[in-house]
């Protein structure tokens, strides 16, 4: 006789948590090491902050471009990570940025940013209606 086990009782293992990478950075001049976490894609040689503390990661950005009529296209949007250095858990927490014209806007904690997602998925189903609607006009 063959008992089969239900798919819930089959454990899968936990993802690891990416590990940090050690990273040169330029502070005042000096070399020194920084702990990036995995997807801090900073180049902190060329940033050459002037205190510990003002290093910074951030991430890749993801663009929200418009093609406007007769005319090149415009940045509207731009969204990356960005968390600081600092002594404190909250100094060092991950945010969501979100930059309008490329200039800061908002920084959002992962709650809010996906409030803002949900918000942009509604506002795109918006621009879909309006679309239609003038296609049909």
């Amino acid at each position: 006789m063959t008992v089969a086990t239900p798919a819930s009782a089959v454990s899968t293992p936990i993802p690891a948590q990416p590990t940090p990478n050690l990273s040169p950075a330029l502070v005042n001049g000096q070399r020194v090491w920084v702990e990036c976490p995995h997807w801090c894609t900073e180049d902190h040689i060329a940033a050459n902050e002037r205190h510990l503390e003002d290093v910074c990661h951030t991430s890749g950005a993801a663009d929200l471009i418009a093609a406007r009529k007769d005319s090149a296209p415009h940045l509207l949007l731009l969204t990356r990570l960005i968390a600081g250095t600092g002594s404190t858990a909250e100094d060092r927490q991950p945010l969501v940025t979100i930059d309008v014209d490329d200039v800061t806007g908002m920084y959002l904690e992962p709650a809010d940013a996906d409030r803002f997602a949900d918000d942009l998925v509604a506002f795109a189903q918006q621009v879909r209606a309006l679309a239609r609607t003038a296609r049909g006009a």
